[in-house]
């Protein structure tokens, strides 16, 4: 994963660091994969995607330090592009997000 440093101030490199944390601890996430942990230029928002995975996180600006409280979880359809988010509080773990990720492909067909 690469960690794109320059896109992010003191504040984004914490929200980072935060997110990377998470991913690992609750979610049992590989960092070591391919992807990318960065600031998006249009929201401002922290992200963490990784490839192997088939939901990004991520923080929105207003984060203010409750860890799972303010990470969120996007699922993306790559096919038409509409997007789905839940707080990672949500779910208690990876097979939970598996599994809302199978209902939303599901209902889509």
């Amino acid at each position: 994963m690469e960690m794109k440093f320059e896109h992010m101030g003191e504040w984004e490199i914490e929200k980072a660091i935060t997110i990377c944390k998470i991913a690992k601890s609750k979610l049992n996430w590989n960092l070591s994969g391919y992807g990318e942990c960065s600031v998006n230029s249009y929201s401002g928002y922290t992200y963490l995607w990784l490839e192997d995975y088939p939901v990004s996180l991520f923080i929105p600006i207003s984060f203010d330090g409750e860890m799972e409280d303010n990470i969120w979880v996007l699922y993306n359809d790559a096919m038409n592009g509409e997007e789905w988010d839940m707080l990672l509080s949500d779910f208690e773990s990876m097979d939970d997000i598996y599994n809302w990720v199978e209902k939303l492909e599901s209902n889509e067909e």
